[in-house]
């Protein structure tokens, strides 16, 4: 049964990495996410920017970190089971998703996500990894409440770098690869600006690490509940539980639909949807997966989920070289829509390129990497 519980958590992992490439192409292409800096002109632009905005955006990585926080609990209890204690690794883990993200900042892209994880794992580790599951759930639906504000915050903040976000995008379509990691970390020509980066960057990392906890803190907390209660041991005898839960999907795709009223009111009702959403998916693609388990479908799903780290870090690597100045340069160029059908054309590359890795080797490189670290190389 622990296979199959695995086997579950591997397929909806890579199901989240094909929304996250499909929200993130959006910022590929254009260095921004509103449709006031993309400005799709024809229909099916439209069509698939709004796809994107309402049935992937901000209800992908919720699933990433409902995953992750189910994770946590299954690593401590592994170290348990050998009476260890896991708070070291933990923390190693930590730091780890840390420095790959740093780099994965730095050297590729800086629409990273390890960063965030690892950052908020430190806050889980301080102050929740030893808390009840009720404790967990009643702080899981605070962070959500108080994400509310950060929406509002969000959209002031992209009118804010207007100017900016234009001289960006300049520079991901024409410059070169050091000009890029240049604007990418902020480093002036200035004779103080290296000093004042280095304090900015310390700066930057506590007030990261708070609101990377806001972030995806909720769903990683209801992520360890839902280990802690083995929500998916013996999964078929608790389909109603799931099919009321599916129910959810509709409930959420309607919330995000109020995007399209420009008021502070449809704005919250979107920031609920997009919670709603991601728990909804999370129980529609289980029903699904309990179908079809067998299926080449979800065996795709599960060779990319199990190389995750790999996969998401080489998404980053391939599309930046498609748009940015220093690679094939075209940014801005494809559309929404191209984009779309270019995110599903290279996820279906690495279903395909995952499965025969596995065939090979038990893990991804950069998995393997991390995994050294973690265990100290043991």
């Amino acid at each position: 049964m622990m296979n199959k519980r695995i086997e579950v958590i591997d397929a909806l992992r890579g199901f989240s990495l094909l929304g996250i490439l499909i929200a993130n192409m959006l910022y590929f292409q254009y260095g921004v996410n509103t449709e006031d800096g993309i400005e799709p002109s024809t229909w099916w632009d439209q069509a698939a920017y709004y796809f994107t905005k309402i049935f992937v955006e901000a209800s992908v990585y919720p699933i990433f970190g409902f995953l992750f926080g189910y994770g946590v609990i299954l690593f401590v209890r592994s170290f348990e089971k050998r009476e260890l204690s896991a708070k070291g690794p933990l923390w190693r883990r930590a730091i780890g998703l840390i420095v790959l993200g740093a780099v994965h900042i730095t050297l590729v892209w800086d629409g990273d996500i390890l960063l965030t994880y690892g950052a908020a794992l430190l806050f889980i580790l301080v102050f929740f990894l030893k808390r009840r599951v009720k404790t967990w759930v009643v702080w899981s639906i605070i962070l959500a409440v108080l994400m509310v504000p950060f929406l509002f915050m969000k959209t002031t903040f992209l009118d804010l770098l207007a100017k900016e976000n234009e001289k960006a995008a300049v520079i991901l379509s024409n410059g070169s690869y050091l000009e890029v990691v240049q604007h990418r970390i902020g480093i002036t020509d200035d004779e103080f600006g290296v000093i004042f980066w280095l304090i900015g960057l310390v700066i930057a990392f506590l007030f990261l690490g708070i609101i990377a906890f806001f972030a995806v803190g909720s769903f990683i907390l209801l992520g360890m509940a839902a280990a802690k209660v083995d929500l998916f041991k013996d999964i078929e005898q608790k389909q109603q539980l799931v099919k009321r839960l599916a129910l959810l999907v509709p409930v959420g795709l309607l919330c995000k639909a109020f995007l399209l009223w420009d008021h502070f009111v449809g704005t919250i009702i979107y920031g609920l949807g997009t919670y709603v959403l991601s728990i909804g998916y999370i129980a529609l693609f289980t029903l699904i997966f309990m179908k079809v388990k067998d299926s080449k479908l979800m065996d795709g799903f599960a060779s990319v989920g199990r190389l995750s780290l790999s996969n998401y870090l080489l998404q980053s690597i391939i599309c930046t070289t498609i748009f940015y100045g220093y690679g094939f340069g075209y940014f801005g160029e494809l559309g929404v829509a191209l984009g779309l059908l270019l995110a599903l054309v290279i996820y279906s590359v690495q279903v395909v390129s995952s499965r025969l890795y596995r065939q090979r080797f038990s893990m991804g490189p950069a998995e393997w990497l991390l995994r050294k670290f973690v265990y100290l190389g043991k």
